[in-house]
């Protein structure tokens, strides 16, 4: 995992970054990079952060987290994702479990919140399979059912 790092989204890397796409079928569940890019910068009530996955200087995936919420010590992965080239090849969940240790790293928080549509049966897995657990809660602006992982599973 040494080779694998998390690499906040530049100036340098940026494009790169904007490239990469999920499969096909993959789509109508994530946004794409630039969108989330975007939204990053002019939805700052939120504090978006975007983030690449990267294996040595090569861009594979994105991550945006934000929505902090001090008081009750949780933040949101808003965005997860890895390009479809690399797919089905174990880097997903390396990578998700780098990006659970950074954000316990980074940020004051116990819990990583993350909303899944209820269709999208192969994220419920991945993240289930991650630590992440079906909070139960509905999600009312999307309407998309909320995973939690806590810390004291990290620990």
């Amino acid at each position: 995992m040494k080779e694998l790092s998390i690499q906040k989204v530049s100036a340098d890397n940026w494009r790169s970054l904007a490239g990469l796409t999920v499969a096909a079928d993959q789509n109508p569940y994530i946004e794409p990079n630039e969108i989330s890019m975007l939204e990053s910068f002019y939805d700052t009530k939120h504090n978006w952060v975007c983030f690449g996955l990267f294996k040595q200087d090569q861009p594979l995936g994105f991550m945006m987290i934000g929505a902090e919420n001090k008081e009750e010590q949780y933040i949101w992965l808003d965005r997860f994702m890895i390009d479809q080239g690399f797919q089905g090849s174990g880097l997903g969940k390396s990578f998700i479990q780098l990006a659970i240790e950074y954000i316990f790293a980074h940020y004051a928080v116990n819990e990583i919140v993350i909303s899944i549509k209820p269709e999208n049966v192969g994220a419920k897995r991945f993240y289930t399979q991650a630590g992440f657990e079906d909070s139960g809660l509905i999600d009312p602006k999307f309407d998309e059912d909320i995973f939690v992982y806590e810390r004291s599973t990290a620990e």
